[in-house]
């Protein structure tokens, strides 16, 4: 044991002793070089999801949960016959409250009270023309509210993949531009490190209030996606010649 600690000492005074001769003759540190690419990929969207609301009120409470399943149920065959599974209908949410009669209720009041039931259920369709086409349907069905329409991309990772690739393309080419200009020469990437975005956020559209009481088909154009990224390059560099 007391060996073992003298060499352990021992190499420590030299490592310090070398370190110490290193810093007094002032040996040049590695000489680098940092770049940032950016870059940003467009994908037009492959995957809609339209989120209904189904809200129903009562007296009785067993009614107005009977009601807002009626409702459901009614929503999940419309979707059905526009040849979208079961799987394709989620319900996101469900909640019941009771809002009891004051003594004085406000004549001029819309206040609905008894037990209200509400239900969220979110319809996914992957051909995206098709999101006006559910939206009537779910309105036909007795849905009372459209909370909105959402448009991703089925593989967001390949979108983030490929902006990814196309930054560090960026990053290079800066570089490069830079070693020329300084008279420069790249000799190795010491690091990698991205950034940015890393996936593309979904495209929301809320549907307003007309749209539910249209007499003409709902239309809605998706628009474009946009998934932007970054990476960071350090270079070590060496003089050109």
């Amino acid at each position: 044991m007391k060996t073992f600690r003298f060499a352990a000492l021992a190499s420590f005074a030299l490592f310090s002793a070398l370190a110490a001769s290193a810093g007094a003759a002032g040996l040049p540190r590695t000489a680098t070089l940092t770049v940032t690419g950016d870059a940003s990929v467009t994908r037009a969207p492959d995957r809609a999801k339209v989120s209904f609301a189904i809200e129903t009120t009562d007296a009785d409470s067993g009614k107005a949960a009977s009601a807002n399943s009626a409702i459901a149920n009614a929503l999940t065959a419309k979707m059905a016959q526009l040849g979208l599974p079961a799987s394709a209908v989620q319900t996101t949410g469900y909640g019941l409250n009771y809002n009891p009669r004051p003594s004085k209720p406000d004549p001029a009041s819309d206040q609905r009270y008894g037990y209200t039931v509400t239900r969220s259920i979110d319809v996914t369709v992957d051909a995206v023309d098709r999101a006006g086409a559910v939206v009537d349907a779910g309105v036909a069905a007795g849905a009372t509210g459209v909370n909105g329409v959402s448009f991703v991309l089925r593989d967001p990772h390949g979108a983030q993949r490929a902006a990814q690739a196309a930054a560090l393309d960026d990053a290079v080419q800066q570089a490069r531009a830079l070693a020329g200009a300084a008279d420069v020469r790249l000799v190795r990437i010491l690091s990698i490190a991205p950034g940015g975005s890393v996936a593309p956020a979904p495209r929301l559209m809320r549907m307003a209030p007309m749209a539910m009481t249209a007499a003409v088909p709902t239309t809605i154009d998706p628009g474009n996606l946009t998934v932007e990224a970054q990476v960071t390059l350090q270079y070590e560099i060496a003089p050109a010649h």
